[in-house]
């Protein structure tokens, strides 16, 4: 679970510093740097399973376009810091599981334009390291309120020690690997062009491998209708891919897993049940595999008993549709980012679909069985929308659904280079009391007015 990103010199941002809940709606209008904010999420997500060439090469835009403009030119340092809660047990790829005595920690990593014969530059890592987060500077934590199992099953609180660092050293700069049940190790540091996140792939460090595998499940959903409604092959992967292109295999591993003798469809009633309440009309959900072409396929009964394959269901109805499913998937755990969850919607219903998908992330107020197999799920939303902002304020405009980010932009005076700069900002609205994550003067770049609140809902009318 991501809990506070730091972001400085990676497109628009500059010095930025958001915290995060569970569930989180960041909202503004177009070109406010949304996007970018997945986009960071995304990168850190990559530079954890690729070298850097690789993960900067998925990224929207060339690799020099991350590094933020200034009428300078561009930075030569991208710098992240990502503090995350891990899953308090971890198994690699070869059964082996660890019980972790410490799930709180921050990840650094910097990465830096470097020219190594002229004319030729590479990225490569320039710094990166792994700390814990001790109890009594956990302000996350505490002010979230957890319930005693939460506590007891996902918060434990031992080492003192960094994991990683980057030393200076006279052979050079240095990345140091420190004990954690095993002999640490180093390796040189001058002229990384992976980080050492990547290196670690079973659990013989086993804290470092749990960061690891919690941010190789950071993913951004950009669900491709044209793709949802094909037929997949009975040969595709079962977890869902991030533009869903095997939903329908998706669904048909669900049903397999969780159907009984009294509850046939298993699982896919419920999501049914579920979409039916967003998109009246759907009376039942079932995906099985066509045995002359082996492909698996989509088909939803309306309440008429007329059947309908995916091919001529709605786009909107699709991406609601995976992204039930996806929560649902009793595998499904990590950071989700989702982009307009509005999109296909009647807006009397969004407040409805808002409340759904917040109550299927993990609230550490609730009261949770000691359970170290329940992966933690986290859920970033992104939007445009009046009517998504109206579903989660109360009368007086403070938050109450999860906490809401005002994404704009700002300009910042820079008298000692006599320039002006463009950065996007994101500022938490005000929530609750008995809700905040912070006081006001844990929030360097102020809380959203209420002036701004209600210029933004005075856009739309709404029902519901």
């Amino acid at each position: 679970m991501l809990t506070r990103l730091e972001v400085d010199g990676f497109k628009s941002f500059e010095n930025m510093v958001i915290d995060l809940a569970p569930f989180t709606v960041v909202v503004g209008n177009n070109a406010a740097g949304k996007s970018n904010l997945f986009d960071v999420i995304q990168l850190l997500a990559s530079l954890a399973t690729r070298d850097v060439s690789e993960a900067v090469k998925d990224m929207r835009g060339e690799p020099l376009e991350l590094f933020r403009q200034t009428s300078e030119g561009r930075s030569r340092q991208i710098r992240l810091a990502a503090e995350v809660l891990v899953d308090a047990m971890v198994r690699d790829p070869w059964g082996s599981e660890v019980k972790l005595s410490h799930t709180r920690m921050r990840y650094e990593v910097t990465l830096e334009r470097r020219e190594i014969k002229p004319g030729i530059e590479r990225i490569q890592v320039a710094h990166e390291a792994v700390m814990p987060i001790i109890r009594k500077k956990d302000r996350w934590a505490e002010s979230l309120q957890p319930s005693k199992g939460f506590r007891a099953t996902h918060l434990k609180y031992t080492r003192q020690k960094p994991w990683l660092t980057t030393e200076d050293r006279l052979e050079g700069l240095t990345f140091s690997v420190h004990q954690d049940g095993k002999q640490g190790r180093n390796r040189p540091a001058s002229a990384a062009e992976a980080t050492v996140l990547y290196s670690i792939t079973n659990a013989e460090f086993p804290h470092l491998f749990a960061l690891r595998e919690e941010m190789r499940f950071w993913r951004l959903l950009q669900l491709d209708p044209a793709l949802l409604r094909r037929p997949v092959p009975a040969t595709a992967a079962d977890v869902l891919n991030a533009d869903g292109s095997n939903l329908a295999a998706v669904l048909a591993q669900l049903k397999a897993e969780t159907a009984t003798e009294m509850h046939p469809g298993g699982a896919l009633s419920d999501i049914a049940a579920e979409l039916n309440n967003l998109i009246p009309g759907i009376a039942k959900l079932d995906a099985d595999l066509h045995e002359a072409s082996r492909e698996y396929r989509i088909e939803l009964t309306m309440r008429d008993g007329l059947p309908f394959s995916s091919r001529v269901i709605s786009d909107g109805t699709l991406r609601v549709l995976a992204l039930l499913t996806l929560l649902h998937d009793p595998r499904h755990r990590g950071l989700i980012c989702f982009e307009e969850p509005e999109n296909g919607v009647h807006p009397a219903r969004i407040k409805q679909l808002v409340q759904r998908l917040r109550d299927m992330v993990t609230d550490p107020r609730e009261s949770l069985a000691d359970d170290l197999s329940v992966p933690l799920s986290q859920l970033l939303l992104n939007s445009h929308s009046p009517v998504v902002l109206s579903a989660l304020l109360d009368k007086e405009w403070h938050a109450t659904d999860g906490f809401i980010l005002f994404a704009d932009t700002a300009t910042v005076s820079d008298p000692a280079k006599n320039e002006q700069r463009r950065r996007t900002r994101l500022r938490p609205v005000r929530p609750k009391p008995q809700l905040s994550l912070f006081s006001g003067d844990e929030v360097p770049q102020g809380f959203v007015s209420d002036y701004e609140v209600r210029k933004v809902l005075e856009t739309v009318t709404t029902e519901g």
